[in-house]
């Protein structure tokens, strides 16, 4: 989303968090709520001019385009502070108004220090009756990893945001107890947790029953799950999970919420993706094998020998400058669609594994170009444009349409 609230130590708001501008915001907090104004006499009507004056009673949709900021991104961090003091500015017009631009101010909120929780929670349940309208919700603080205090008052935060599309907790923010009183999350499709604590992220899964996409990095604690928890019922689409390791009880676990998976995108979890495959194998057509590092290790080969179990597979891409032509040659499956770096050595691992008649099924490469080979040598670059022409030659024999991916692709 374009527009984004961000608040940390020094209560600041920002359009993307890479550009804060500083702002006083439990003033601003004020001047949003109408605190200390009688909001309603700060225009009455007919008191200005019909044409040249905005008029407070314009139809909420219409307020809504007008006040919604132009710039899909803001890299400039004072364009973004004119945009929230404009919205402030139309706050004061009248109630209509300020409820409009709140819903602006409030889209996209940013969590850094325990004082920006505390004040955001007072100002939601003092001024807002409890409710928060923000849409996504992200909790970022390293430092408070541990704090008991802040991972209490964001699943108190939480809890009052029940029309959030997207939530993200980093570093175990994310903590929910059994008995908590949590509301459902009908609009919720995306979440993204880090060193997170499963089983106390388990009462909020139960909440959310159109979950899409679900990130999981270096989770812990899952089995607990099973003996307290009912599994979750939500239908995922895509799961990305890093450096977790997940227990047969685990995956089990999550059969139900993921029958429906897509895509799947694992990094470092070695064996656990052949746990993961007796569950949802037959499922997955689409899998992401991220590699630990620039270069193949002994866990990536084991995650993609795991590869075989998933037997609905139709496209899979490894990334990484060395693909193992072994564990790939072995692989049972019916391939479509292989994507790989554009490095000479993938490239000459692919080629060794076309010309001997390698996954027949095959309809299409795509080759994404590495962000880093602008850094290698000429000899690099050389080598490299020899097996882009010997790609097309083998993929123009074998029919299979050839495909450069930007990096972002």
């Amino acid at each position: 989303m374009a527009e984004r609230i961000t608040m940390s130590s020094d209560d600041r708001i920002d359009a993307f968090g890479s550009f804060p501008a500083f702002v006083d915001t439990t003033d601003n907090i004020r001047q949003i709520t109408g605190e200390g104004n009688d909001i309603s006499s700060v225009v009455q009507p007919g008191s200005r001019h019909p044409v040249t004056s905005l008029s407070p009673f314009l139809p909420a949709e219409i307020l809504a385009l007008i006040l919604q900021p132009r710039w899909k991104r803001c890299e400039d961090r004072k364009t973004w502070k004119k945009i929230v003091n404009v919205l402030l500015s139309c706050s004061l017009v009248s109630r209509a108004w300020c409820q409009a631009a709140r819903v602006v101010l409030y889209q996209d909120i940013r969590l850094f220090r325990s004082n920006s929780l505390r004040l955001l929670l007072c100002t939601v349940r003092e001024r807002f009756g409890g409710h928060c309208p923000t849409h996504t919700l992200q909790f970022m603080d390293r430092s408070m990893r541990q704090s008991k205090v802040h991972t209490t008052l964001a699943a108190e935060i939480v809890a009052c945001c029940p029309e959030l599309r997207y939530l993200a907790g980093e570093y175990g923010s994310l903590c929910f107890t059994s008995n908590m009183s949590l509301p459902e999350y009908p609009y919720l499709r995306g979440l993204k947790v880090s060193e997170q604590n499963l089983h106390l992220l388990a009462p909020l899964l139960s909440r959310l029953c159109n979950l899409e996409s679900f990130e999981m990095f270096q989770g812990r604690d899952g089995d607990d799950l099973l003996e307290h928890f009912p599994p979750p019922r939500f239908k995922l689409s895509t799961l990305s999970i890093s450096y977790t390791e997940l227990s047969p009880g685990l995956c089990k676990w999550l059969e139900s919420s993921s029958q429906s998976i897509e895509c799947l995108v694992v990094e470092g979890i070695s064996a656990s993706l052949g746990h993961l495959a007796k569950v949802i194998g037959g499922f997955v057509k689409k899998v992401h094998v991220k590699t630990v590092g620039f270069y193949t290790i002994n866990s990536d080969l084991e995650t993609i020998s795991s590869l075989s179990g998933f037997a609905g597979l139709r496209r899979l891409r490894v990334d990484g400058q060395m693909i193992n032509k072994e564990c790939l040659l072995n692989l049972q499956l019916s391939l479509e669609t292989l994507t790989f770096s554009e490095d000479f050595a993938s490239m000459r691992t692919v080629l060794a594994l076309l010309r001997t008649n390698w996954q027949p099924s095959l309809q299409s490469l795509d080759v994404y170009r590495m962000t880093m080979s602008i850094y290698y040598s000429e000899e690099w670059i050389a080598a490299t444009a020899e097996y882009r022409g010997e790609l097309h030659s083998v993929c123009a024999a074998r029919g299979l349409q050839l495909n450069w991916l930007s990096p972002e692709e």
